[in-house]
């Protein structure tokens, strides 16, 4: 006997079952699933258990799109930024933005098909940056997937970084398992970026039509493990701030003050006068004698 489930969707004011549950424990499993997805999860080690969506999660994001009136028709993503905006959300993120652009183009040879999309949002499931071929970006672009973009759940629907975002696990979810039509033919997989302290700062998601999902599962997980190791902690150590910390870590990656100060929307003075913070706290003589001061004290 099948799981009941509550979950609906709404199609233009009618809800509609979409969802099939074997009778497994707590997992979802799609109807073009079938016999050979439930001999493959049997096969999985426990650790990958989280990465199928529990059947209750998935309904009640289905739930709460239905009372946020989230439509499955829509052909676009509507909750984006203005262009000046989306300049100040990327520059405000501009160390998670700059650790991204780096690591995912890093990263994306380890992937074999060429339709891949790699999605980097913030901790609300705006979107940071997207890498792949230009006219799959460009796709992206027309359906209201860019930079500035809200993936949360009130704009997009069931979605994996929402989802990935709200559990604070990876997750794989299937074409017609998105509410919105518009995602149906790409399955994705998302993973939280979480930073050294244990807060959650962001998601990267792989969506492609076709593809080992687990492999790209992994590469998920990886490539967000290293973006949380990288943006490391938002603590104070030995006295430096935050800010001075973002600002430290721009200036040792050769960035100019004009360019750190663009990123955070400081002045180039402001810039000069957290190096400088950060060079007496150290006790050096020289900003450029922080760096290797702050990587000793595991500031960098």
């Amino acid at each position: 006997m099948a799981c009941p489930m509550k979950g609906h969707r709404k199609i233009c004011g009618t809800d509609t079952m979409t969802v099939q549950l074997l009778p497994c424990p707590d997992i979802v499993i799609h109807t073009q699933s079938g016999e050979n997805m439930w001999k493959t999860i049997q096969h999985l080690q426990t650790a990958d258990a989280p990465d199928i969506i529990p059947h209750n999660v998935l309904a009640d994001s289905y739930d709460r799109c239905r009372m946020l009136d989230v439509c499955e028709t829509q052909r676009r993503i509507e909750d984006a930024l203005s262009e000046w905006e989306t300049r100040t959300f990327l520059q405000h993120n501009g160390r998670l933005v700059s650790f991204g652009n780096q690591v995912v183009k890093e990263y994306m040879g380890d992937i074999k098909e060429a339709s891949d999309l790699f999605i980097l949002t913030d901790g609300e499931g705006r979107v940071l940056g997207l890498w792949s071929r230009l006219e799959i970006v460009s796709a992206a672009h027309d359906i209201g997937l860019r930079p500035g973009a809200s993936l949360a759940e009130n704009s997009a629907g069931t979605n994996a970084v929402a989802l990935a975002l709200a559990m604070r696990d990876p997750v794989i979810l299937r074409g017609e398992e998105h509410l919105c039509r518009i995602f149906h033919d790409w399955t994705c997989v998302a993973a939280p970026v979480i930073n050294t302290d244990g807060d959650l700062v962001g998601c990267l998601d792989i969506s492609a039509p076709k593809g080992p999902v687990y492999e790209k599962l992994a590469l998920a997980r990886s490539i967000a493990r290293e973006l949380g190791r990288l943006i490391g902690s938002k603590k104070s150590f030995g006295g430096v701030t935050i800010r001075q910390r973002e600002v430290l870590a721009l200036f040792s990656q050769g960035v100019s003050y004009k360019g750190i100060g663009n990123m955070l929307g400081i002045s180039i003075k402001t810039v000069e006068e957290h190096l400088d913070a950060v060079r007496i706290k150290m006790g050096m003589d020289t900003r450029r004698a922080c760096i290797k001061k702050a990587i000793e004290m595991g500031i960098l």
